[in-house]
């Protein structure tokens, strides 16, 4: 229950701000779109899971408990301090890296050592649970974020331009025509909502929910982290199999998270109205879940990883939805499904793949270092997109380069080698302790 607490607000969860805060604050400053992502998406994502090889090894080390106190701390003081940064823009860069770091402390570089360690033989359903958490946060926060940003006035796209709708010193005049329109709160506003809600469930499930098994020998010591079976950290990253892993995952996420960064200006090309567009990444959202449900059910049981191939699939099908639609309101959903499931069960992929090609010795510095890589494509990829569009124009050249790089993804899903046997505990040597190694809470 802490961990998934931890999940609700992390910044992964909380992505289904920045569709709608990116565009408000380009609309407010005058600032370009891919440049409004840059600031609030590419940099705080790139720099933020850096540290979380780093986390994990503390996680490790420490545990979970240790580590996740002071950082949601930090985090919810933060995102509360982010509103100061309006109009520096170097201070509000900053505020919104240390946001991002402390944010990604409290959340993924905890809860999947957690769930790894609670839950050995039903890894792969508990860190589906972990993404669907985030999956449901999202569609739900998605129409709230947009409400709480616009009011009931929400940004229409440019409809393919680039340029500010609005004058970059406007709010919407239409407040002036009737007072009892709400306009919302703002790009900066809406921070000091979302640093309470850290604040009031981040904190309580640190200090009360999160923990860990403690492993221990009949009358003997707490077993140390070298005796977790696994590869040791400097041979798990030599591996094809881990090396496999971060490629698929890095070209796979590409995809997704450039639909969402850039979705009401390059649905609006197509007549989607914003509103809209905040039910479709609701309905992405949504779909997440069921990727996650899926598959965290099937790495549980599968014993081939060609089925990682089939669950990430729909990612480039999505995207060529995406390219060929023009404004059907069908097919913008479909398409949203489509890319919403890959997203789910890309949730799950990592942890879970990691954890029967690798073991638990090195877990949290894996998955940290991981989640660092793969992080950093999401953070680049919607600034990639819209900056080609700017360049270009049209949205064609970028989405058919995301489906070649997510196409390759597929093949290098192929590609990974046969499952290793299952990493089992080894009990110490008759006669070095008085029993055999029990789990207790």
């Amino acid at each position: 229950m802490g961990s998934l607490m931890l999940v609700a607000i992390s910044p992964s969860a909380l992505s289904a701000l920045t569709p709608y805060v990116a565009p408000a604050y380009a609309m407010n400053t005058g600032a370009t779109p891919s440049n409004a992502i840059l600031l609030f998406v590419t940099v705080p994502l790139v720099i933020g899971p850096l540290l979380l090889p780093v986390v994990g090894r503390r996680v490790d080390r420490q545990g979970a408990r240790r580590v996740a106190i002071p950082a949601v701390i930090l985090y919810a003081i933060t995102t509360a301090a982010v509103p100061l940064g309006a109009g520096r823009t170097w201070l509000l860069e900053t505020l919104l890296i240390l946001a991002s770091i402390f944010g990604f402390a409290a959340s993924l570089g905890v809860v999947f050592k957690v769930i790894s360690t609670w839950f050995p033989k039903h890894r792969g359903i508990g860190f589906g649970l972990v993404g669907v958490v985030s999956g449901l946060a999202s569609a739900v926060l998605s129409p709230v974020c947009q409400w709480l940003v616009n009011g009931n006035t929400p940004a229409a796209s440019s409809g393919g331009s680039d340029l500010p709708t609005t004058p970059p010193s406007g709010a919407p005049t239409v407040s002036a025509v009737d007072p009892g329109v709400f306009t919302g709160f703002g790009w900066d506003g809406v921070y000091y909502l979302v640093a309470i809600a850290i604040a009031v469930i981040g904190i309580p499930a640190a200090l009360w929910l999160i923990s860990e098994p403690k492993v221990t020998t009949v009358a003997g010591p707490k077993l140390l982290e070298a005796d977790l079976p696994g590869l040791p950290f400097r041979a798990a990253i030599r591996t094809r199999a881990w090396i496999f892993i971060v490629l698929l995952l890095t070209f796979v996420s590409t995809g997704p998270v450039s639909i969402r960064q850039n979705a009401v200006d390059l649905f609006g090309q197509n007549g989607i109205d914003s509103s809209t567009v905040s039910l479709g990444l609701s309905v992405l959202f949504s779909a997440s879940v069921a990727g996650l449900l899926v598959a965290g059910a099937v790495l549980d049981r599968a014993r081939r990883p060609w089925i990682v191939a089939v669950l990430i699939g729909t990612v480039p099908v999505g995207l060529a939805l995406v390219l060929i639609n023009g404004s059907s309101l069908a097919l913008f959903y479909v398409a949203m499904a489509f890319l919403g499931f890959a997203t789910g069960a890309e949730s799950a992929l990592g942890p879970a793949l990691i954890a029967k090609y690798l073991g638990l010795k090195s877990f949290g510095s894996m998955q940290g270092l991981t989640l660092a890589i793969s992080g950093s494509a999401l953070a680049l990829a919607p600034y990639g997109v819209s900056a080609i569009k700017s360049g270009t124009g049209s949205y064609t050249l970028p989405l058919l380069m995301l489906v070649v790089l997510t196409g390759i993804a597929v093949v290098l899903a192929l590609l990974l080698p046969k499952y290793p046997r299952p990493w089992v505990l080894q009990t110490p040597a008759t006669g070095a302790v008085p029993g055999p190694p029990t789990t207790t809470s």
